[in-house]
């Protein structure tokens, strides 16, 4: 997570990143955290998740029903 923290803040002190540089600057933190999972399945799932084009993350954030 924390190396999730350091390029975000950056992209936003310097404001020219959009939010498909900052999803993918995170991805290496994402794929860090799955590397811990102990159990094969839910280490699988979390790979599929964390390496997930922007595109098909933005689709599924759309798809969600706002509350």
């Amino acid at each position: 997570m924390q190396k999730l923290i350091l390029p975000a803040l950056l992209c936003v002190l310097l404001q020219g990143c959009t939010a498909q540089k900052v999803y993918d600057a995170a991805q290496g933190a994402r794929l860090d955290q799955c590397a811990r999972i102990a159990d094969n399945t839910e280490r699988a799932r979390c790979y599929d998740t964390a390496t997930q084009s922007y595109d098909r993350y933005e689709q599924g954030q759309q798809e969600k029903p706002k509350n």
